[in-house]
């Protein structure tokens, strides 16, 4: 038995010798292993003694963030089990350290307090990681605490999910990360307040999701900023200019106010998106001029106000060329007309989504069609916002008596402004 299997083998290194892929330098197989998943590249252990080690310089994106699969590298215990993440420590222990780089570490599952994640972090060091994604889970009630001292001269993009970072930590973060650009904080426990601010700082995208603590001061002043996003109690705004951005935010108990510093940020501005539940009308008077705004996203669901944040927009933004309205449900009088507010509209693409043709959409629809007399575009989708890229989109399109209803009336107001292009799926 043990003869045949020798000659087996011997047969399988020969086979694998005479084929092509075979022939090429290590560097180049390598290179072609790290373009697989970790599993994929460690089976081609097998093929012949010159495959055996080669998956230990791996260097692409190691992602771990599903036991199930995690648990086919080998017999682990339950799901919630300490041993079902041995696995991680074992292929990070198999992977060779010197001399090779990691594209991307990413582990997003359910842990143990009792797990080594201060290992992980040595390991993303020390492997010199340039995508770091750590979002945890803990079966108790503790969570991670992000090492304050965390250095790394490779890493370029960070997300943060679940873990507690101060604004000590998060400072010396950013200090000592000189060459981050990509920063994503999300659920993260004890943050009351934000800094981030720096010459120095690399940063041209940050997000912030769901930070429930931060109540006292948010400050962003960088000069790479491509993107920010935050979103925080209902409210999302995302900005896009590569410009100088200083915020400084509160939110309490509904009370929102918002102020942007330099005045040039507003001007500058040219992609504004909104999330807006249970905003006070207030906040919509005093809305800046957006003298460059080019494309206006707003979603809201019900709203009191109806539509006068969109037409308060309109007002702000004169050189306006896409509007985006997003899962409309007013629940008032649609009053303040897009003439007396916005005479001079240079709209020339408006997009409706979750138009139900519910008295105050027909309204606001039709104010549109009559005083954007630059209009060349409408886009209507009766279709929920909230399931678009859905599992139950599809399903809902298909079998809807109202998004079959919705549609057909769209249709019918295409047949009626022929010189517009209308788009509706």
């Amino acid at each position: 038995m043990a003869a045949l299997e020798r000659d087996l083998q011997r047969k399988k290194e020969k086979m694998a010798s005479e084929d092509g892929i075979s022939k090429l330098p290590d560097d180049i197989l390598i290179c072609i292993l790290s373009r697989l998943t970790i599993k994929e590249a460690a089976k081609t252990s097998n093929l012949a003694s010159r495959w055996r080690y080669l998956w230990t310089c791996f260097s692409g994106c190691l992602d771990f963030n599903d036991l199930v699969y995690m648990k086919s590298f080998g017999p682990l215990g339950d799901g919630r089990d300490p041993r079902s993440l041995r696995c991680i420590d074992q292929v990070l222990g198999s992977l060779k350290v010197k001399d090779q780089s990691l594209e991307e570490l990413r582990i997003c599952l359910d842990i143990d307090p009792n797990c080594d994640v201060d290992s992980w972090l040595k390991f993303a060091i020390q492997k010199r990681v340039q995508r770091l994604d750590l979002q945890l889970w803990l079966c108790k009630s503790e969570w991670y605490n992000f090492p304050s001292h965390f250095v790394s001269r490779s890493l370029t993009s960070l997300r943060l999910a679940s873990v507690y970072l101060n604004k000590e930590g998060l400072e010396n973060l950013l200090c000592h990360c000189p060459f981050l650009e990509v920063l994503t904080l999300e659920k993260i426990r004890i943050l009351t307040s934000i800094r981030v601010s720096g010459l120095s700082l690399k940063l041209s995208y940050l997000q912030l999701d769901s930070l429930v603590k931060l109540k006292d001061h948010l400050e962003v002043d960088v000069s790479n900023l491509i993107s920010f996003e935050e979103t925080r109690f209902g409210l999302s705004t995302t900005c896009f200019e590569p410009v100088p951005i200083l915020a400084d935010e509160m939110l309490r108990e509904g009370c929102f106010s918002l102020s942007f510093v330099p005045d040039d940020v507003f001007g500058r501005l040219r992609t504004l998106k909104l999330e807006i539940r249970n905003m006070p009308e207030a906040v919509f008077y005093s809305i800046p001029e957006l003298p460059n705004l080019k494309h206006l996203d707003i979603s809201f669901h019900i709203y009191t106000y109806g539509f006068f944040p969109c037409v308060a927009f309109l007002k702000a933004c004169p050189s306006l060329y896409k509007l985006t309205v997003q899962s409309t449900r007013s629940i008032s009088p649609y009053e303040r007309k897009v003439k007396k507010h916005s005479p001079h509209l240079t709209l020339r693409v408006a997009e409706l989504v979750g138009f139900f043709w519910l008295r105050d959409d027909v309204k606001f629809l039709f104010d549109l069609l009559e005083n954007a007399t630059l209009l060349e575009k409408i886009i209507i989708d009766p279709g929920r916002a909230y399931l678009l890229g859905k599992p139950g989109e599809k399903f809902y399109r298909k079998n809807s008596w109202e998004y079959k209803s919705a549609r057909m009336r769209a249709i019918e107001l295409a047949a009626k402004f022929p010189h517009l292009e209308f788009v509706i799926p």
